[in-house]
Order: C-alpha cells, then structure tokens, then sequence
C-alpha cells in the first residue's frame, strides 16, 4: 500500500471513530441534561450584580504577545496574535454512584501568527481549523466479563477520545543544502487515552493517550518553485501524556502536553518526532464580564532528518495579554 493510500485509510478510520464516539454519547444521555460550567456572581454593597468566575472553556479570545524563539535562526523576537474560538458543554446522567458525564469541549480557528515575515519571508504561524475533546466520567467504572453469572472487576479510569483536522505550521530547518522553507498540514489526527485521576470537575484530567495521525510536510528548496512532499504516517504509534487543570472559578489555567510519535514516512522507514507545550494563563481583570488575561506559552518540536534536511529542534516562549468574549 502505497504512504497516499495509507494516509487515506488513516483519515477515514478517525473521521468514523469521532462519529462513532459522538453517536454513543448522545444515545446514552438524554438531550435534557446539558449543563453549562458554573460561573459565579455576587453582588455589591450598592446592588451591583457582577461576575467573578468564568469559563475558560467557552469564549471567543484575541490576544497579543512578545515571543522568543529558538531554531534554525539565531534567537529572535517576535510580535505574535493568537486568537481563536472554543465552546464546552457537560452532559449527566444520574447522581451519586450512578453518576456518568460527558465534557465535550470544541475548538475552532484557533491558534498564533507572527505576522512580520522571518528572514525567509514568510510569517511563522501554528493553527488548527477544528478540533473535538471529549472526557466521560463515571463514578463506578467497571471491567464485566459477560460470563454466567457475570463478574465485574473495578476499572480506574475514566476514558476520553479526542480529534484534530486542519492543523498548519511553519518548519523552521538547519542550513542545509537546498532547504529554505516548509510547512506541515496536519490531515487528521486521532487518540484514545485514560485519565487516573478521574477528577469529574470540567477541565480537571491527566491522560495517558495512545493514537494515529496523518501529516503531510512540503520543503522548497532554493530556486525551486514546487515543494517535495512528504507523507508521515503514525498507525496508532502516537503516544501522549496531558495534565489540565483549572480552579473553581476558571481564573487560573494549566495545560501542559508532551507528544513521542513514531511514524512511517514516504521516503521509507521509521522516524521519530517529538512535542511538548504548555500554556498558564491568569485572569488579571473584568471589563463588563469579560475577562482579560495574562498568559504564558512555551513549545518545544523536534523534527527527523529527511531527504532534504537535517535533524531539526525549535523553542518557542510567549508572553501576553489576551481579552476573552465568554460564551456562557
């Protein structure tokens, strides 16, 4: 099977399983029971009504940073606009040790731009056109054998499934011969992981996750108007760990990711890339209900060697100042 065909295949089997994963949760819990993330108010002495806790989890935000980064260039800085749209809902079902609950969060549009060109002249962006992350909680998980009679064996975790299509960034590559730009189109990327920690609370999980993924990579080289294209292949070889973490009253947010992913490539054989990110962000104001925050970001990516390029790493740390439009 040719790596086009393979990639196909990929796309197709994470395109049914989020449908499949969805179907499940909207036959198993009733349309009734959608429930937003408390948000708080309180009320001042002269009657005024304001919010004093939010949801990090459904707005609209814009926000405007400083970024240092480190690759293929010397360190530089960077004006940077990260913007983007996402929106959570929770499902429940039942009470006390009956209990089960869905958190889908949805996210579209969103990620960073530096919009004055590096010195190959191009902007340096990372950004996804939408993604799916669904979390569900039960209070009394369970393995049962269908034997007779059946036993069941407690089961530690709370299972989620989580989806991403459209994703786009800029490679940023050693000197080498030929090799001047590139960018990678994330097609589809798909995983299954387990959270220990079994929280309930909205936006509160550590996940252990195992998936696949399809990228597909172009690299120009000097003088040459048609980029060579490479096709990554990961078939459920992609492993993850994530820790979330948000307060009470959704001012302060933890997100921090590392990604090893092994993968086929169409030059053939193996190869290894690796990621890791984190975001804190603290809301600092409220201007009519909206929250300002201020918000950390730091990204490591390590790319193989190819055909064209050598082995390549890059950092990037970003500080800023966002406005969030809440959705709830």
């Amino acid at each position: 099977m040719s790596a086009r065909r393979a990639g196909l295949a990929l796309a197709l089997a994470c395109a049914t399983a989020t449908a499949i994963t969805a179907s499940s949760a909207r036959a198993q819990l009733p349309p009734a029971a959608h429930e937003a993330t408390p948000t708080e108010w309180t009320q001042s002495p002269e009657g005024h009504r304001f919010r004093v806790g939010f949801d990090p989890g459904s707005r609209v935000w814009i926000g405007v940073a400083g970024s240092f980064d480190r690759d293929a260039y010397p360190l530089t800085t960077a004006l940077e606009i990260d913007a983007g749209f996402s929106y959570r809902s929770r499902v429940t079902q039942g009470k006390g040790e009956e209990l089960v609950a869905w958190q889908v969060d949805h996210r579209a549009l969103a990620g960073w731009v530096q919009p004055v060109p590096r010195a190959d002249g191009r902007p340096a962006l990372d950004a996804t056109l939408y993604g799916i992350y669904m979390l569900r909680h039960d209070a009394s998980p369970s393995v049962v054998l269908p034997t007779s009679p059946p036993v069941a064996f407690p089961f530690p975790f709370d299972i989620g499934f989580e989806s991403e299509t459209g994703h786009v960034t800029t490679l940023a590559y050693p000197a080498a011969p030929g090799a001047t730009t590139g960018l990678r189109f994330g097609v589809l990327r798909g995983s299954l992981f387990l959270d220990p920690w079994r929280s309930g609370v909205a936006g509160r999980s550590f996940e252990i996750g195992v998936g696949a993924r399809y990228d597909i990579d172009t690299v120009t080289a000097k003088g040459s108007s048609s980029p060579v294209l490479i096709h990554r292949i990961a078939p459920m070889t992609a492993g993850s760990l994530r820790l979330r973490y948000q307060d009470k009253r959704g001012i302060s947010v933890i997100d921090a990711r590392a990604d090893v992913i092994p993968h086929f490539t169409s030059e053939g054989g193996w190869r290894v890339m690796a990621l890791a990110a984190v975001h804190l962000e603290r809301t600092l104001i409220a201007l009519n209900d909206q929250p300002f925050a201020a918000f950390f970001e730091s990204g490591y990516r390590y790319d193989p060697a190819t055909a064209e390029t050598a082995a390549a790493s890059d950092l990037r740390v970003s500080v800023g100042l966002a406005m969030n439009f809440g959705l709830r």
